[in-house]
């Protein structure tokens, strides 16, 4: 090993002779790669200290890079926050674009008001995607906000409860795990549009039931169901929802025919 680490040290002194300076006096020019020579061996057996031995690097990255970045939050060890996913804002803009330009009906008016209406929908998702991170605590299921000062798809720099309580109910933004009775993925766990859960957390007294038409979404009186735009990482948030053990009726969507 030693006689592998000398060779490479004369070979690279032998090498640095092509970048001195030409002189006048060559007897100074083989006085200095004497001198050299010597201090490298003496690095390599240990008789002196590195002192001139330095090596320096420099490390060039992208100004784009923090794009790509994964969640180096600052967060204890006790939480998990799952990936954005943009899948579903991107496939609305990319369906409004379609609608507004290739217009499918005879009805180029409509066409076009659909496209508009896909492309603020997915913009509007894909604020949400940037501004808001599903996080899974010790012991509840919480939905908080970035603290970045622009929204955009740099890293995050923090996190902070939302300011806003819950839109629909007025309650606060973060459920008990033990407080769940269902939880699935709309159309499927394998094309998430739609994350619902339920949960008996909230006061029966501020429960909202909703309703299609005459037809009440929800006739059973056993908590609270909440919808959200998948803009998490599905696969992310169902490993989660089995790890803290939240309960589950029936097989996630999408795998009811799949065997086990």
């Amino acid at each position: 090993m030693k006689l592998s680490s000398l060779i490479f040290a004369l070979a690279g002194s032998g090498g640095a002779a092509a970048f001195l300076q030409p002189s006048k006096s060559p007897q100074l020019q083989s006085n200095l790669l004497r001198h050299e020579e010597k201090s490298n061996v003496a690095f390599l057996t240990g008789e002196v200290a590195p002192k001139s031995f330095s090596l320096h690097m420099v490390a060039i990255r992208s100004p784009f890079w923090p794009a790509f970045d994964s969640n180096d939050k600052e967060v204890s060890s006790d939480e998990f926050i799952v990936d954005r996913d943009f899948s579903v804002a991107t496939t609305l803009m990319a369906v409004g674009i379609w609608l507004t330009c290739f217009g499918p009906s005879n009805y180029h008016e409509v066409d076009m008001i659909g496209g508009i209406f896909h492309i603020w929908f997915g913009a509007f998702i894909g604020k949400q995607t940037m501004k808001t991170r599903a996080v899974f605590t010790k012991d509840s299921f919480e939905l908080r906000t970035v603290t970045n000062k622009h929204l955009g798809l740099q890293a995050d720099k923090g996190l902070k409860p939302k300011e806003r309580k819950n839109y629909v109910l007025g309650t606060d933004n973060t459920w008990k795990y033990d407080s769940f009775v269902n939880w699935d993925f709309f159309p499927s766990v394998d094309l998430p549009i739609l994350v619902y859960f339920k949960e008996t957390q909230t006061p029966k007294e501020v429960q909202i039931k909703g309703s299609l038409g005459a037809r009440q979404m929800d006739r059973r009186d056993n908590g609270q169901m909440h919808f959200f735009p998948a803009y998490a990482n599905a696969k992310q948030l169902r490993e989660q929802f089995e790890v803290h053990r939240c309960q589950k009726i029936g097989p996630v969507h999408g795998e009811e025919f799949k065997k086990n």
